[in-house]
This record gives C-alpha cells, sequence and structure tokens, in this order.
C-alpha cells in the first residue's frame, strides 16, 4: 500500500490513540516539570503512524513490552520523592564490605576501585581506562534497542528470525517488569550515594543539594545519572542482568565465538559498573538471577505454548 493511499484513507483508532498518547506523555512531563529535551522527539511518532500506517502498526505491536517499559521507567522519576524514606542504605554496603571487604583493605570494590581509577585519573591509561569503562557502561543503550532492530528487520523475511525477536522480547518483558516491581518493593541506595552520605537516608534536601561528580568520574556517566528516572533501584542491577540474559539467549542458539564475545561483553560491563561507583557486586549478582529466572520462566512458556498448539493441531487432526 502507498504512502499516499495511506494518508488518503480515514484515520484509524490505533492511530488516534497512539496520537494521543504521545501527547498526553509529553503533557505530563511538562506539566510536572520532568520533561527532556529528548523527550519531544517523540512528536515524529505521530507523523509517521499515519504515512506509515500498516509497517508502524507492526512495529509498536512488536515492540509493546519494550516501549511500554521504557515509558514506565521514566515516569518512575514521578515516583522517587515517595519512596525515599522507604530507600535501604546501610545492609547492601554492609554485607558487600563482609563479602569482599577482604580482597581490597576493607572497602567495598566499588568504592576500593573508584579510589585506584581517580589515583590514575592523570597518566594517559588512566584516562583510556576511564572512557573505555564508560562507554561499556553505556553500551546497552544502543546495543540492545540495536539487536532487537536487527531480529525484528531480518524476521519481516525469515521466520527464524521472527522467532528469535519475541523469544528475546518475552524474555526482556519478564526480566524488565520484575525490576520495576522488586524497585517499588525495595529501593536501595548505590554506592556514589554512600559515598557522599554515608549512612544518612536520602531527603529531597539532600538530592537538591548533591554533587554527583564528587561522587563517580566520568562526564558521560555522570551526565546519565544526573537525569536518570531514579537513583535509587540498585537491587537488581539491570546493567548486571542484560549482559546474562544476552548469553543466555545465545547458549546452543549461536555459534560459540557469538557466545565467547558475549561473555567478555558480560565481564567488562560488571567490572566497568564496579569501577564507576555505580554498583555493589551482590547488586550485580541478583541481576544476574534474575536475568537467569526470567529467562527460564521465558522458555518455560515457550515450551509449554509449542506442546499447547500441538496437542490442538493432533486434535484438529483427529476430527
Amino acid at each position: 500500500m502507498s504512502v499516499a493511499t495511506d494518508i488518503k484513507q480515514r484515520p484509524q483508532s490505533w492511530q488516534l490513540g497512539l496520537s494521543a498518547g504521545v501527547l498526553g506523555y509529553l503533557a505530563l512531563g511538562a506539566a510536572t516539570g520532568t520533561a527532556r529535551p529528548y523527550h519531544w522527539f517523540m512528536l515524529v511518532i505521530i507523523p509517521l503512524a499515519f504515512l506509515a500506517a500498516e509497517r508502524c502498526r507492526r512495529f509498536f505491536v512488536d515492540w509493546a513490552p519494550l516501549i511500554a517499559f521504557w515509558l514506565i521507567y521514566d515516569r518512575l522519576r514521578l515516583l522517587q520523592p515517595l519512596l525515599l524514606h522507604r530507600v535501604v542504605v546501610a545492609w547492601p554496603y554492609q554485607l558487600e564490605r563482609w563479602l569482599f571487604g577482604g580482597l581490597f583493605g576493607g572497602e567495598v570494590p566499588a568504592h576500593a576501585a573508584r579510589a585506584w581509577l581517580a589515583a590514575q585519573s592523570g597518566t594517559m591509561a588512566g584516562a583510556t581506562l576511564s572512557w573505555t569503562a564508560q562507554l561499556v557502561y553505556l553500551s546497552h543503550i544502543v546495543l540492545v534497542p540495536l539487536l532487537f532492530m536487527w531480529l525484528w528487520t531480518r524476521g519481516r523475511t525469515n521466520q527464524r528470525h521472527r522467532a528469535g525477536f519475541h523469544r528475546m522480547m518475552r524474555a526482556f518483558a519478564y526480566l524488565n517488569f520484575a525490576a520495576i516491581v522488586i524497585y517499588l518493593l525495595m529501593p536501595v541506595a548505590p554506592p556514589w550515594w554512600v559515598s557522599l552520605n554515608g549512612m544518612t537516608s536520602p531527603t529531597t534536601d539532600l538530592l537538591s543539594q548533591m554533587k554527583i561528580s564528587a561522587a563517580m568520574d566520568g562526564k558521560l556517566v555522570t551526565g546519565l545519572i544526573r537525569n536518570a528516572a531514579q537513583w535509587f533501584a540498585a537491587v537488581p542491577s539491570l546493567h548486571g542482568a542484560y549482559p546474562v540474559l544476552l548469553v543466555l539467549l545465545a547458549w546452543r542458539k549461536q555459534p560459540w565465538p557469538v557466545v565467547a564475545v558475549l561473555v567478555v561483553y558480560a565481564v567488562s560491563m560488571w567490572a566497568a559498573t564496579v569501577m564507576l561507583n555505580q554498583h555493589y557486586v551482590i547488586d550485580l549478582i541478583a541481576g544476574g538471577l534474575l536475568a537467569a529466572g526470567a529467562f527460564s520462566i521465558s522458555e518455560w512458556q515457550m515450551r509449554r505454548t509449542r506442546l499447547t498448539g500441538r496437542a490442538i493441531a493432533a486434535s484438529a487432526l483427529r476430527d
């Protein structure tokens, strides 16, 4: 169907609903003072919904779980003030120190690694390592959507890739929404908060006076955290969870060099996250375990759906 034909057709309910949703989302951000410059790029969705109607509809249907997560995650900035009185600060630090302090001179790994990195900041090696760690830490923002897009695009003409897209989307959906539930039930302070404020619980006054750059190194990471939707979702670490889930999805499905690269990526992400003072090791372990749980549930559901489909098909043949 041509673009001209799509434009001439009467607007469909999903197009109107999508347009209203985009405008409503932006209006909420503007009214609450939480809109960011990049949010306004969402306005591009409205003309696309009418210019490429069927392709746009298919995209939003297929990507709905990931889009919903991004939107909900972004709006968590509205809930953060309501959760400050429940933020856990002390016991994650104490547990981390008890488990790993003996290896790092009594410090938690994140604080020891940051101190070492700060001591090397004046050297070429230190600057290179800092920038490398930041790029690895931020890479999931680009890498995960690119993997989804590659599978989705290839899946338009290849059934195997389309099945791989839905398999990956299902696993990430379980992981992402479980992480949000855990955050709402138990918000946890990251190690950089302890670097700034010790065991003090967060308050709106402390947040308004906080100088994030004093607790972490790197302009890229500092800028990202300053504009983050929330600061107290340390457990589970999605930075720790995403690479583990990618490894599990590739295991026995992809050639061993691909799996090996993903394992190296996972190790690099965990190391970068700790070095940049963003997470405790226990946060990463919790993320890895949650990824394993999400993967297991997703695979179980896929097998169950396949068996149910075969049973229905066999019953239809008998009839």
